[in-house]
């Protein structure tokens, strides 16, 4: 196959593209650039993809333009609605018409992408082994609770996940570090963080250093009553070897097994309790890491992901 990725996010190049077979090809032609369009037109003169390749909001503000020039040339879109189901109607659905193939993470909106007659498939989010992996902890990441993650206020669902694990152990002694968008800092919620629990955007290329010096990674789902979508933050901190502690969803009780691979409370009550359990007891810890890290590498690889979907891209 030769894909041309329109987009160079981490769960592009760190993600998606390690599952592609040796014999595959891909190009990466980001259409957030000012001269996207000269420069597509160029690339797919002196190589022509077999299809296009689009995630989330990547191409919501040049679409309409993105699927005239596509169509023009004869080349299909694989748009991956990477935020379903909550931005189903208001992003995935309008951007799933100008696909071929539209690819989501929610199981329960292929009936609803069925009934409009949109062509789509199940892929969800996975690890990259060669870079989801242990590394040497360093001291800067160095704490007993470690989030990397953005603060939204446009999914509610979010915000439950953070008033079960996040607000109980701001209120305690621990040490704790959070990383993502300044949101954090100032949000239409008001929700406060302590004076120095924020650290800023953690680059990715940085993320198994700090899931390996952490003694336990939080794990905050924007979605929580989806028999699949979760944050694509679970198979990444599972396959860097990390503890996590989560929050319960159907996804995660679906794909997972509590206080064996994982381990996840159900109310702000129970996160303090399971805290402080697992922090006095690293042997298990870090036997509950090396078996959630097992079960990534043996079922969620992104080559898992791609070859389950092979037959489906290479007839487009």
């Amino acid at each position: 196959m030769k894909i041309l990725f329109l987009n160079d996010a981490p769960l592009i190049t760190y993600g998606f593209a390690s599952g592609l077979a040796p014999g595959d090809e891909f190009r990466i032609l980001p259409v957030r650039l000012p001269d996207w369009e000269s420069r597509l037109r160029n690339l797919i003169l002196s190589w022509r993809p077999d299809f296009a390749f689009a995630d989330g909001v990547s191409i919501s503000t040049i679409a309409r333009k993105l699927f005239a020039f596509l169509k023009s040339r004869n080349i299909p879109l694989v748009y991956w609605a990477i935020d379903d189901p909550p931005d189903f109607p208001n992003m995935s659905l309008p951007l799933s018409r100008g696909a071929a193939l539209t690819l989501t993470p929610a199981e329960e909106c292929l009936p609803r992408y069925q009934k409009q007659r949109v062509n789509a498939r199940f892929l969800h989010f996975a690890c990259n082994p060669s870079f989801h992996h242990p590394t040497s902890p360093s001291v800067r990441y160095a704490s007993d609770f470690l989030l990397v993650g953005n603060y939204y206020t446009s999914y509610p669902q979010r915000k439950i996940g953070l008033e079960i694990l996040l607000t109980p152990l701001l209120a305690s002694d621990y040490t704790l570090q959070v990383y993502g968008n300044e949101h954090w800092l100032q949000n239409t919620d008001h929700y406060p963080l302590p004076d120095g629990v924020y650290k800023g955007y953690l680059p990715y290329a940085e993320l198994p250093t700090a899931y390996s010096s952490a003694k336990i990674v939080l794990g905050i789902n924007s979605v929580i009553d989806s028999p699949t979508m979760m944050s694509m933050r679970i198979f990444e901190t599972l396959g860097c070897g990390a503890f996590c502690l989560t929050h319960h969803s159907p996804a995660i009780e679906r794909y997972f097994r509590n206080h064996e691979h994982l381990v996840w409370s159900r109310n702000p009550d129970e996160t303090p309790e399971l805290a402080h359990y697992y922090l006095v007891r690293k042997d298990l810890r870090q036997k509950i890491a090396r078996q959630g890290q097992a079960e990534v590498y043996r079922l969620h690889t992104y080559t898992h992901r791609i070859e389950s979907l092979r037959g489906y891209l290479e007839q487009l």
